[in-house]
């Protein structure tokens, strides 16, 4: 009886840790490339921190920060799908690429970095989309060699996952005066992205230390209750023996 009562439990606990590691098994990873839903131009004509015009990328002259004007370039990207309540970002980069510095019609040259803004969108170009964006990171140009242009957004997309947002939205802005040219949200062959790695985890499971006390406890809970059961078996057979004892 002992035998079978600990293959039991030793069975039991394979079980339970296969079930475990099973659950684990079921958590995969994904690679997402998602383009913009909308992307514009936001013009702040005076300076003061205050989009005042909206400007299509058609007629846009690229990014640029003067004495009295800047210009930012603006992109959303719907998250309804495919990330769920499971998902967990992993990896996230805002990339594109610079077309050219030259850019004729302001003539003030390389602003030397370019930062990256975010903010909850809406799907729907605004000018206050300007002064929304919270600053995540930054990219020093001032001695580019590539073209590619790739910011970590990573936790600003997280949380933007986790709070179940419909719209992530950046903004790229020149952090010193100067002028650059992006490429890849109109009518180019240049791409201009959200590369997402994710990961959905499955449902907590308890962890190994856990799994294992259980099992112990039931282990010791079943013996001791076995061995009281023995007991009151052998009382009543002597009693039924030696009815006078």
């Amino acid at each position: 009886m002992n035998n079978l009562y600990h293959k039991v439990a030793v069975a039991s606990a394979c079980t339970v840790l296969g079930f475990a590691l099973g659950a684990n098994e079921e958590a995969y990873s994904a690679t997402f490339n998602l383009r913009p839903t909308n992307a514009f131009v936001v013009r702040d004509s005076n300076s003061d921190g205050l989009g005042d015009l909206l400007i299509s990328l058609e007629n846009t002259i690229g990014i640029r920060k003067a004495a009295e004007v800047e210009d930012a370039e603006f992109a959303e990207f719907n998250l309804s799908f495919p990330f769920s309540a499971n998902t967990v970002v992993t990896r996230a980069i805002f990339y594109t690429r610079i077309v050219t510095f030259e850019v004729a019609e302001v003539g003030i040259g390389n602003p030397g970095s370019l930062g990256i803004f975010g903010y909850v969108g809406n799907g729907t170009a605004e000018t206050s989309d300007f002064e929304a964006g919270a600053f995540l990171s930054s990219v020093d140009i001032s001695s580019f060699d590539t073209y590619d242009l790739a910011f970590d957004v990573t936790q600003f997309l997280n949380q933007r996952v986790r709070n179940a947002d419909a719209f992530a939205g950046f903004g790229i802005r020149a952090l010193n005066l100067g002028n650059v040219a992006l490429g890849g949200y109109a009518q180019t062959p240049i791409r201009t992205e959200l590369i997402v790695e994710t990961a959905d985890v499955a449902e907590p499971v308890p962890e190994p230390t856990t799994i294992f006390g259980s099992v112990i406890a039931l282990g010791v809970a079943g013996w001791l209750k076995r061995k009281k059961s023995n007991q009151q078996n052998k009382t009543k057979f002597s009693n039924s023996v030696y009815p006078h004892l």
